[in-house]
């Protein structure tokens, strides 16, 4: 008898072992993802930091025009993206803070198409915009992108300065300032 029940202990042991082996062959737990929505933007130089029109009358005759025609493209817009869903896109704005008011006085800035390495869906360049307190657009259609890192990279920046103006408009005074130039990502 004994043989028995320990036999039968055995098999019921070794049932209620398979049981709870059929109970545990699925197991299950959620794997979370979360990806940040990115919007960082930097400017990176080949030269100064700064750009500086430091003009002279060196070489300039007597009698002769003083004329104000000068280029820097020294500076590039690096930036990257991650937009929040397909579809939606992010812009880079410029504005300035005391832009000389000097009538015939212009200064320029023009964004070049995306050079460099970089990937996803990088922006276009708008016309060339003239810097003024009120933000105006310079790159669109920004998606998620990367347009890699320093100089050479991302959009060229070319500054354009020139006067077109009466010359009795001209004077140091107003010329004399330093022009602060906010570039902004927003959605």
């Amino acid at each position: 008898m004994k043989k028995i029940t320990l036999l039968s202990a055995f098999v019921s042991v070794l049932g209620l072992g398979t049981a709870f082996a059929q109970d545990d062959a699925d197991q299950s737990h959620n794997v979370a993802i979360s990806i940040p929505e990115i919007a960082i933007l930097d400017i990176e130089t080949t030269g100064a930091e700064n750009v500086t029109f430091a003009l002279n009358a060196d070489g300039l005759e007597a009698g002769s025009e003083f004329i104000i025609d000068e280029e820097n493209a020294d500076l590039w817009i690096n930036y990257t993206s991650v937009v929040a869903a397909s579809g939606n896109t992010r812009s880079i704005s410029i504005s300035a803070d005391n832009v000389p008011e000097i009538e015939g006085l212009t200064l320029k800035v023009i964004a070049s198409a995306h050079a460099g390495n970089g990937g996803g869906t990088v922006g276009a360049p708008t016309a060339i915009v003239t810097p003024s307190a009120t933000p105006a657009d310079i790159i669109t259609g920004i998606g998620s992108a990367f347009t890699g890192n320093g100089n050479s990279n991302g959009h060229n920046l070319t500054y354009h300065l020139d006067f077109n103006g009466d010359f009795a408009d001209l004077n140091v005074d107003q010329a004399g300032m330093n022009i602060e130039m906010t570039y902004t990502i927003t959605d």
